[in-house]
C-alpha cells in the first residue's frame, strides 16, 4: 500500500482520476459561436477543432466553423479569413478543455498525518537546583509535596509541535505555581532518565538543539516528562524544603526527631513547674523579718532559705529565658534539617537545652559535652553513607559524568611496562597534557624497544589504568600503608615538584575514563578530601603507618589502670614532648585527647601539603565536585574493610558464554569447554591450581606465579582490567569458542572484552592439560599484538 503512494504522480491514478472528473462533469449551457459549440462537444471533436485551428495559424487562413450539432469539414479559405483569425483564436481561448490532473492534496495531507504522533504525560517540574547535573526521580512522598506545590500536570503534544508550542504549553501549565504573568515565559530545562538507576540529567546536547515535539518524545516516550525549573518558587507556594532523600527516609527517623524535641520541651516545662511548687511551699519573707532574735542554728537556716531563693530566682529567670528560645525556635519542619548542619552547629543546638544557670558539677557537665559532640561528629559521619545505591546505579552515575567531561578525541601517551610510575609521571607533569581533557590513547613500549602493535580500542588503555594504580601506590614513593589503607606520606622533593597534584590528576582520569577505582586510600584520609575538616575525624590508631608509633598509641588507649599507663607513656617520650599542646601530664581522663590529638598531627597536620595538592588534582574532570555531591561514590578511592580479590563467580558471570544455535553439533563440545573453564577460575580461588598440575614438572617461575594467581588475573588477560572499572565494561566481556585442531592457547581481545577458546580433543581431554595452557597463556600474554 506505501508503494503505491511513494509514487504521486503514477499514470494509473491519474487516468483513474481523469475518467471519474470526467464522466461526471457537467456540461454548460449551449451558447453560439465557436466557444458556445465547443462546451457540447466531446473529447475527440475539441482536439479535431484544435487542430485545425493550429494548421490554420500557420496557413493565415481562418479556422473552420462548427455548427452546434456536427462538426463539418474544413472551410475553403477566404479573402475576410486573415481579419477575423484574431477573434478566432480569441474564442477558441475560451473554449472549455478537459482537465488536467493534478496531485490530490487531500491525500498527500493524509499520508503525512500517518506519521504524527500524539502523546499526553504527566510532567513534573524539579525545582531549581543551581549547580547539580544529577537528580533523583520523585517519588512517594516528594512527588505528593509537588503536586501539593503545583509542580506536577498533564500535558498532550504532537510530534509536529515546535519548541515554541511546547514551551508555551508547558508554562501554561505551570505560570499559576510560578507566579506568573500573561506574556512571561518560564525558563526550564528538560530532564532525561540515566539507563540503569532512577535518576535524571540534564541531556548533553548542542547549544542551538531544537526541543520540538518530536525531541520532547523521544525523552519521554516510556516515563513521565520531567523539567526542571531555572526560577524559584514563590514562598508562599513553597513551604517545605524538598530533599533528594526524603523518598528514602524511614518515617519513624522524623517522628524521633520530632519526639527528641517535644521531650526537651516537655522536661523543661516540668522543671520550671516543679521548681514553681518548691517556691510556693516556702516561707514566706515576712517571716524572714525575725531573723535578728533567732539563734546559730535559726542563722543558719535562714542562710539556706536566701540561697534557696537567689537560686528560685535564677531558675525563673532560666525557664523564661527556654519560653522566649522555644517561641523562637523553628517549626517541626525546620527541625528536619538538623541532620544537615555541621558539627558545631549541632553542638550550640543541643547546648542550648543543657540548664547552665544550675549548679551541677562540673565533670558530669563536661561529660555531657563530651557526649554531644561524639553524637553529633558521629551523625556527621553517618549522614555521609545515608544514601545507599546500587552498585548499577553509581556506575550509572558515572558514566553519565564521564560523558559529559571527557572530550572524544585522543591524546597519545607512550608508556614503558618497565617503568609506569616514570614514564607516566613524565606525561601528566606536562602542562598542555593535563590541560586537555581526550581519551588517553596508550601504546606500549615493549622490552625489546619497539613499540608493541595493538591498537588501543580500550584495552590497552584498561590495562595502562590497571598498572598505574599499583606504581602510583607501590612505586612512587608518595604513600605509605596502614592497616586501614594508605596514607600520603611527608616526601619534599614530591612537593616541591607538585606531584601529589599530578597523582590527583591521575586517579581522576582512571575514574572517568574506564580504569579500575584506585579504592587504596585510608578512609579516614577520604573523609578530609571530601569535608576538609581535621578535628571533627574520628580516628584510630591503626590509621598511623609507622608500626612503632602505632603500637605505643595502641598501648596509652587500651591502659585500663594508671601504672598501665604511666608505662605506655614512657614508650612515647621521645616524640611526645615536641608536640606543642599535648595533654601532659597524660591521664586516665584525658588519654583520649592525647592519642587522638597525636594522630591527628602525624597522620594529617603534618602532612597538609600533600593534602592540598591532591584535592587540587582531584578536581580535574570534575571528579572531587562529584564525590562530594554523591558521597556513596566515596567507594571508588577508599579501601573496604575487607580487601578482597574479584571472586571466580563474577569471572564466571562477566564472561557469557556466546554459545553455537541449539541444537548445533558444537553445542556439547562448548558446554564442556565452559565447565572446564569455570572449574580452573575456582581451582586458582581456592590455591589448588599447584596440587592439581603436581603431577607436572613446573619450573620455578611457574610455581611462583601459581602461588600469586587469583580469578582478578583472568579477568584481566581477557579485558585488561582485574576489576570492573567505574563506569562499567563497554562493550560486555564475552567468552567466545573457536574449532580448530591446530591451536590451543587462549587468545584475548582485550579492545572487545572477548576471550576464545579453542575447542579440540587436546583441550577436551580428561587430563589437566587445558588447565597447564591456560597457565602458559596467563604467565606469557602480557604484551599486546596486532592478532
Amino acid at each position: 500500500m506505501f508503494r503505491k503512494y511513494s509514487n504521486p504522480q503514477g499514470n494509473h491514478a491519474h487516468c483513474s482520476d481523469f475518467k471519474s472528473r470526467g464522466n461526471d462533469r457537467t456540461a454548460p449551457p449551449p451558447s453560439t459561436g465557436l466557444a458556445g459549440m465547443a462546451g457540447s462537444l466531446g473529447v475527440l471533436d475539441i482536439e479535431r477543432v484544435v487542430i485545425a485551428a493550429v494548421r490554420a495559424a500557420l496557413q493565415g487562413v481562418a479556422p473552420p466553423v462548427q455548427s452546434t450539432s456536427t462538426v463539418s469539414a474544413p472551410a475553403v479559405p477566404s479573402a475576410t479569413g486573415t481579419s477575423n483569425f484574431a477573434a478566432t483564436v480569441t474564442s477558441l481561448r475560451s473554449a472549455p478543455l478537459p482537465s488536467i490532473p493534478r496531485h490530490n492534496r487531500a491525500q498527500s495531507g493524509y499520508l503525512r498525518r500517518r506519521n504524527v504522533k500524539i502523546y499526553t504525560k504527566d510532567v513534573v517540574c524539579l525545582t531549581f537546583s543551581p549547580g547539580e547535573s544529577v537528580f533523583i526521580i520523585p517519588r512517594g512522598e516528594t512527588r505528593t509535596r509537588l503536586a501539593t506545590a503545583g509542580l506536577v500536570g498533564k500535558i498532550s503534544f504532537s510530534t509536529e509541535w515546535s519548541e515554541d508550542q511546547v514551551r508555551a504549553e508547558i508554562t501554561a501549565i505551570f505560570s499559576g505555581a510560578f507566579g506568573l504573568s500573561e506574556h512571561q515565559s518560564l525558563p526550564f530545562q528538560f530532564l532525561s532518565t540515566i539507563k540503569g538507576c532512577k535518576k535524571l540529567m540534564i541531556p548533553k546536547v548542542t547549544s542551538n538543539f531544537p526541543w520540538g515535539g518530536k525531541e520532547v518524545a523521544s525523552v519521554c516516550s516510556s516515563t513521565c516528562l520531567y523539567i526542571m525549573a531555572e526560577m524559584e518558587v514563590p514562598a508562599q507556594n513553597w513551604c517545605v524544603e524538598l530533599s533528594d532523600d526524603s523518598d528514602f527516609e524511614s518515617p519513624v527517623v522524623q517522628r524521633r526527631r520530632v519526639t527528641q524535641r517535644e521531650a526537651s520541651s516537655r522536661a523543661q516545662r516540668e522543671h520550671c513547674e516543679r521548681l514553681e511548687r518548691v517556691e510556693a511551699s516556702a516561707p514566706s519573707d515576712d517571716g524572714m523579718e525575725l531573723q535578728g532574735q533567732q539563734g546559730p542554728n535559726e542563722a543558719m537556716n535562714h542562710f539556706s532559705v536566701t540561697q534557696r531563693e537567689a537560686s528560685s530566682r535564677a531558675q525563673r529567670e532560666h525557664c523564661e529565658r527556654l519560653e522566649r528560645v522555644e517561641a523562637s525556635a523553628p517549626s517541626d519542619d525546620g527541625m528536619e534539617l538538623q541532620g544537615q548542619r555541621g558539627p558545631n552547629e549541632a553542638m550550640n543546638y543541643f547546648a542550648d537545652f543543657i540548664p547552665t544557670d544550675i549548679e551541677e558539677d562540673e565533670e558530669i557537665e563536661e561529660a555531657i559535652r563530651r557526649s554531644l559532640l561524639e553524637e553529633s561528629v558521629q551523625s556527621l559521619q553517618d549522614s555521609r553513607f545515608a544514601e545507599s545505591l546500587s552498585k548499577e546505579e553509581m556506575t550509572g552515575i558515572v558514566k553519565a559524568h564521564s560523558e559529559r567531561v571527557v572530550t572524544e578525541a585522543f591524546r597519545p601517551i607512550y608508556i614503558s611496562r618497565g617503568n609506569v610510575w616514570t614514564t607516566a609521571l613524565r606525561q601528566f607533569s606536562r602542562r598542555k597534557f593535563t590541560q586537555c581533557t581526550d581519551l588517553l590513547y596508550v601504546t606500549f613500549a615493549s622490552d625489546e624497544g619497539t613499540n608493541e602493535d595493538g591498537a588501543d580500542l580500550g584495552g590497552p588503555r584498561r590495562e595502562f589504568f590497571r598498572l598505574l594504580v599499583k606504581a602510583i601506590f607501590k612505586e612512587s614513593g608518595a604513600f605509605e600503608e596502614s592497616l586501614n589503607g594508605f596514607t600520603p606520606r611527608m616526601n619534599i622533593s614530591h612537593v616541591q615538584n607538585g606531584v601529589y597534584r599530578t597523582i590527583g590528576q591521575m586517579m581522576s582520569t582512571i575514574i572517568v575514563q574506564g580504569g579500575e577505582p584506585p579504592a587504596l586510600l585510608s578512609p579516614l584520609v577520604v573523609d578530609y578530601l571530601l569535608t576538609g575538616s581535621i578535628f571533627q575525624l574520628k580516628v584510630t590508631p591503626d590509621d598511623v603507618a609507622d608500626m612503632v608509633l602505632r603500637e605505643a598509641l595502641k598501648k596509652v588507649d587500651q591502659a585500663l589502670t594508671t601504672d598501665e599507663l604511666e608505662q605506655a607513656v614512657e614508650c612515647c617520650d621521645s616524640w611526645r614532648y615536641q608536640l606543642e599542646g599535648l595533654p601532659n601530664p597524660v591521664s586516665m581522663d584525658n588519654k583520649d585527647a592525647f592519642v587522638q590529638n597525636a594522630i591527628l598531627f602525624y597522620v594529617l597536620i603534618q602532612r597538609q601539603s600533600c593534602y592540598d595538592q591532591l584535592v587540587e588534582g582531584l578536581k580535574y574532570y570534575e571528579v572531587l565536585p562529584l564525590l562530594k555531591e554523591r558521597p556513596c561514590l566515596r567507594v571508588l578511592l577508599h579501601m573496604p574493610k575487607e580487601p578482597s580479590d574479584v571472586p571466580a563467580d563474577v569471572v564466571a558471570t562477566l564472561l557469557k558464554p556466546n554459545y553455537s544455535v541449539l541444537g548445533s553439533n558444537r553445542r556439547p563440545t562448548e558446554e564442556l569447554m565452559v565447565v572446564k573453564f569455570r572449574e580452573f577460575l575456582h581451582c586458582v580461588q581456592e590455591k589448588e591450581l599447584g596440587e592439581h598440575l603436581n603431577a607436572r614438572n613446573l619450573t620455578e617461575a611457574e610455581k611462583v606465579f601459581i602461588l600469586t594467581l587469583n580469578p582478578g588475573h583472568i579477568l584481566a588477560f581477557a579485558t585488561g582490567s582485574s576489576k570492573v572499572p567505574a563506569i562499567g565494561f563497554s562493550p560486555s566481556p564475552k567468552l567466545t569458542f573457536v574449532h580448530d585442531d591446530t591451536k590451543h592457547l587462549p587468545i584475548a581481545h582485550t579492545c572487545s572484552n572477548e576471550l576464545q577458546i579453542f575447542v579440540n580433543r587436546k583441550n577436551l581431554a580428561d587430563d589437566n592439560e587445558f588447565d597447564y595452557i591456560f597457565l602458559v597463556a596467563l604467565m606469557n600474554g602480557s604484551t599486546f599484538s596486532a592478532v
